[in-house]
């Protein structure tokens, strides 16, 4: 099938070619530069996007379940509604890439760079790993109580708000401390 790939901003084909599927055309080409690909709805589960320069592409809603994007630039990318369940990101760059709804259940961000990430306050799955890189010393044993229960159950802002009022507050201070200021922020505005 014929499959072209455009810049989501100007129009410009990026990649252009007969390819079995979106997925196809983006492992065959994930040494090309992908930034600002429009790949909006694209079903690119357990795709190997290995190192992929995707620096700005629209993946909104797109199904990347179980992909491999061990080291890919995901900077300012826009990863909205986004399913990564169980998406291997390790190494991935994901500054200023905008989460809003992405779905990262399972996903591994090992090593991720987080930092500048956008839209996160929503996702357990970030939280959990920003948590994972701070020192245990970190928080009191009050507050790794408070985490645990957040991260376990999966808690809501209200839910959070309402059982741990204090110690959650001093717990998004923390992280906002270390650049991760929009649950601080979300916390503040309930």
């Amino acid at each position: 099938m014929k499959i072209e790939i455009k810049n989501r901003w100007n129009g410009d084909i990026i990649v252009s070619g007969e390819y079995e599927s979106t997925k196809d055309c983006l492992e065959r080409n994930r040494g090309a530069n992908l930034g600002d690909a429009n790949l909006g709805d694209a079903d690119l589960r357990g795709a190997n996007l290995i190192g992929a320069n995707l620096i700005g592409a629209n993946l909104g809603d797109a199904d990347l379940r179980g992909a491999d994007l061990i080291g890919a630039n995901l900077g300012d990318a826009d990863l909205r509604g986004a399913d990564l369940r169980g998406a291997n990101l390790i190494g991935a760059n994901l500054i200023g890439a905008n989460l809003g709804d992405a779905d990262l259940r399972g996903a591994n961000l090992g090593d991720a760079n987080l930092m500048g990430a956008k839209k996160y306050h929503h996702s357990h799955d970030f939280f959990q790993e920003i948590i994972r890189r701070q020192k245990v010393e970190t928080f009191t044993d009050k507050e790794w109580w408070a985490i645990g229960q957040i991260i376990v159950h999966r808690l809501c802002w209200c839910a959070i708000k309402k059982r741990f009022n204090e110690t959650a507050l001093s717990v998004f201070k923390k992280l906002g401390e270390v650049g991760f200021c929009e649950f601080l922020e979300k916390y503040k505005a309930l």
